[in-house]
This record gives C-alpha cells, structure tokens and sequence, in this order.
C-alpha cells in the first residue's frame, strides 16, 4: 500500500474506536489512546510510511508470502467472524489444501515485536523521572504505533501474502496499490505542503466537497457502509492467543483472497492490465472493501489491545505504590 492509503487506514482505525460500541471499561482505555493519538496525528502520514521511506525492509517484513503445496493439508486459522476476508476464504478451495511459507518472511513476527516495543517504551516512559535521559519521548513511541500500523495493513495486501510475482511482468500489484491511493487523495483534501491530510473538526481527514456524489459511488463509500454495519470484536479469533498468530491468521486469509480474486492458473506472465479485473470470482470494489475495512478493524483491534496491556500495567503500578 501507499503513503495515502496507510495513513488513512491508521485515522480510520482511530475513528472505529471512537465510534463502535464498548464495554464502560474498554471505552476508557480506548477514550485514552484517541486522545493521544489526536495530540500526535500529525506525524502519522510520515510515521506510517518510515518503513518504505526509510527501515525498507519490504523483502521479508512486509510479506508473508504462502505457495499451494500437495502435502499434508495446513490447519488454517480462524479470524473474527465479521471479518470479509474470512468470510471469502473459507468459501476457497486452497482452504482444504496444504501451503509453504518462504522462509524469510516475517511479516507476523514484525508486528509482534513492535506491538511489544511500544508496551516496553510506554512502561520506561513511566517508569523514568522525568528529563531522564533514557526515557522514550512522546514522538517515538507516536512512530513505533504509526509504524505498526503500516505492517498490521500490509498483511491485508493479498499480493504480500501470494508467493506469485505480481510486482513483476505489468506489476499488477504496484498498479492496484495506485488505484488505491489515487482515489484517497481525490477523494479528501491534502495539505501538500506539509503532507497530511486537512482535517474535519472531529481531527479526522477532510473530504474534498466538490466532489460528494461521486464519492458516494465509490468504494470507500461502500467501507463506511460495512464497518457501521459491523459488531467491532476485540477478539484476536478463536485460538489465537497473541498479535503474532492473529497477523499470521490475517495472512493466511489474505492468501487465499488473492486467489479468489487472481485464479491459480494465473501469474505475471498472463494478468494484464485489462483482464485483471475479470479474472476471478469476486469484483475488485468487493476485494477493496474486503481489504480496507477488515485492515482498518485490525488497526483498531491490535492498537486497542496494546495501549489498554500497557494503561492495565499503569493502573497495577499506581495501586502498589
């Protein structure tokens, strides 16, 4: 995905909090990371981004890339029910079948080992006097959450997670994530300039007023639509324990979505760039709003649940003192 697109997934993760019912306990813990974000929302287009800008580390930890195998069939995970992804992959054929993994690819290990990076920075945070020269500012701990986000998406990305070559022959995979981000920055009001998004006066990107009807045609549209519709769980799923075997979950769905949406047979040898949208059995609006919604409520679910592990640490401590 591109610059646009990951920082409005990460504001959208942020408005799904502020809108989705909690329980009176978890709608503290949540009230407080909106509040902190908003003091800090903007440096998410650059935080988001740091890791095509800078880590570049796209090879490996932006991928978990799976291949069809004739083994042993794979258990395949289980996802929170509402989730679009899930509810097409369990209708996919590869669900029955045994998979690969390169062996490099770490994507779920990546988000892992942030997740606990920003637990472990908010506790020294805490824990430090203040003016120590060892504690974490306000401004890292902000970056290691924006990026975290960028990778929670990318594992939604079905190409990142499909061992075939898109990024090669008409690079379907880059022309798509295009497609993409050029419909965001039409679609709301970008502050060139300083690169973010103008801001609505709930903190949120602004619209583009000019062009409303035809936003409402579109597929961003049709993601409002479904995450109003849908129970927000907080659940990883069913036996997934951790941000680690969610994420693997997420991707092993996202594998089998690219080949709903790009059959087996197949690849970057035979997919142009006028036969790629009629090639499968869901439209590319349905493979969208499957991708962005679902990716959006996983944002939300693995911020809330580390901020709420980290003020659940905070309140332990206080009490002991």
């Amino acid at each position: 995905m591109k610059k646009y697109t990951h920082a409005w997934l990460a504001f959208m993760a942020i408005k799904r909090l502020q809108e989705t019912k909690l329980s009176t306990t978890n709608r503290k813990y949540a009230n407080n990371l909106i509040r902190w974000f908003k003091n800090h929302k903007d440096g998410v287009t650059q935080g988001a981004w740091y890791p095509d800008s800078v880590i570049k580390d796209m090879a490996n930890s932006h991928v978990l890339k799976l291949t069809p195998s004739d083994e042993s069939p794979n258990r395949f995970k289980l996802l929170p029910i509402t989730y679009l992804n899930y509810q097409y992959g369990k209708c996919s054929p590869l669900r029955n079948k045994s998979f690969t993994v390169e062996k490099d690819d770490n994507l779920p290990d990546r988000c892992e080992s942030i997740a606990h990076s920003v637990i472990d920075n908010l506790k020294m945070q805490e824990s430090e006097n203040k003016g120590s020269p060892v504690s974490p500012t306000d401004n890292q701990i902000a970056l290691l959450l924006f990026m975290l986000s960028h990778y929670v998406a990318d594992a939604h990305m079905p190409f990142h997670c499909d061992s075939r070559r898109f990024s090669e022959g008409k690079n379907i995979h880059a022309y798509i994530e295009g497609k993409w981000d050029n419909m965001i920055r039409r679609y709301y009001k970008i502050d060139k300039g300083n690169e973010r998004f103008f801001y609505d006066p709930d903190g949120y990107p602004l619209r583009n007023p000019g062009i409303e009807q035809e936003y409402q045609l579109s597929f961003l549209k049709s993601v409002d639509e479904e995450l109003h519709k849908r129970k927000f769980i907080l659940s990883w799923g069913a036996r997934n324990n951790n941000v680690w075997d969610f994420m693997s979950a997420i991707c092993q769905y996202s594998y089998l979505l690219s080949h709903r949406f790009i059959p087996e047979q197949f690849n970057h040898t035979n997919v142009t760039l006028t036969n790629w949208q009629s090639l499968g059995s869901i439209s590319f609006k349905d493979f969208s709003v499957a991708i962005f919604s679902d990716a959006i409520d996983s944002i939300a679910r693995v911020w809330f649940r580390v901020w709420r592990r980290y003020l659940k640490w905070e309140r332990k401590q206080r009490a002991e003192k």
